[in-house]
């Protein structure tokens, strides 16, 4: 669906503009317009070409999807790459894997356009605001209103990292359980892999913004540098939770395998004791199950009686020797 938003300084905001009027504007000055791809139709992406004639290489991000954070300067305009996140239940599963979705933006000095292939929750609460207050987000220029989308695209990765935070804890409380469960192992695994998969999409636009605040471009005004400095320092103290909580999921992991080779060591220990108390009886049996014509117990009236009280006399007192030696 494309999604296209008007602002002229004084005048009420146009949406649903034609193609034929979105070329028209691109030849104004002070105005801005953005265009808004969401799940967009091929006929829709043409638009890329059509339209902006955007470079080959940005439409090739843009259609498959599986680019990293980036940023890069085509002279008329900025392309950067930015990924959003959310959590999806996985009903088969029964736990909740981490989602990164692509969110391509197109930044010049009289537009914006964003694509994406899957709706965001930050580029549709800009949208919603833009309806009732177009001032606040498209009169301060471009480079604001993609600020707007960032910071608002940055602030939805709190809810994932406080889930992480709530799950981890909600671990270490169960970890050290007698009955240890397959869903335990696989659940840690999890988290560990979308740890791991947080991190590679957080470090890359750490980078990206950072790239941006400190090489000033045509399309970022300087005295507007400092806001996106904020979306750095945001994604900054992000990554830093996610080392942290992805050493503590490690820490936990391998408490895991230990505590688990621990309590398999004591049912070899308590196998082992059960083992070792038979022998003397299973001896004695053995003994006495020969087939030999002259063994003077066999013919003797208490020796049925007297071996079993043999087996369990030698058992007892290998269970005391072993409660001495303190072996269990």
């Amino acid at each position: 669906m494309l999604h296209s938003f008007l602002y002229r300084k004084g005048k009420p905001l146009e949406t649903n503009l034609s193609r034929a009027q979105m070329l028209a504007v691109l030849q104004e000055k002070d105005v801005l317009l953005w265009v808004d791809l969401e799940e967009p139709s091929d006929f829709e992406s043409e638009t890329l070409v059509e339209i902006f004639n955007f470079h080959d290489l940005a439409v090739e991000d843009c259609v498959n999807d599986q680019s990293q954070p980036k940023v890069d300067d085509y002279e008329e305009y900025l392309f950067m790459v930015m990924h959003a996140v959310r959590l999806m239940c996985d009903e088969e599963k029964k736990v909740q894997t981490l989602l990164s979705d692509e969110l391509d933006i197109f930044l010049s000095k009289n537009y914006v356009v964003t694509f994406h292939k899957v709706p965001i929750k930050s580029v549709q609460q800009i949208r919603e605001i833009t309806h009732k207050k177009p001032e606040a987000i498209m009169g301060h220029g471009p480079d604001m209103l993609v600020h707007s989308i960032l910071d608002r695209l940055v602030d939805s990765y709190q809810p994932v990292i406080d889930e992480y935070d709530d799950a981890i804890n909600r671990i270490e409380d169960e970890i050290f359980i007698d009955r240890q469960s397959k869903e335990d192992l696989s659940g840690i695994m999890q988290i560990k892999r979308d740890l791991f998969n947080l991190r590679r999409v957080v470090a890359p636009q750490r980078d990206t913004i950072n790239f941006l605040t400190r090489n000033p471009t045509a399309f970022i005004k300087t005295r507007n540098m400092i806001y996106f400095r904020d979306i750095y320092d945001h994604l900054f103290r992000i990554y830093g939770s996610v080392e942290g909580f992805h050493e503590m999921i490690t820490g936990i992991l391998q408490a895991y395998f230990s505590y688990s080779s621990h309590l398999l060591n004591r049912t070899i220990q308590r196998m082992t004791v059960m083992a070792t108390l038979s022998m003397p009886a299973i001896m004695i049996a053995s003994i006495y199950g020969m087939n030999f014509k002259h063994m003077p117990e066999l013919a003797w009236q208490f020796g049925y009686p007297f071996s079993f009280a043999l087996m369990a006399g030698t058992s007892l007192i290998l269970l005391i020797w072993m409660k001495i030696k303190k072996w269990i």
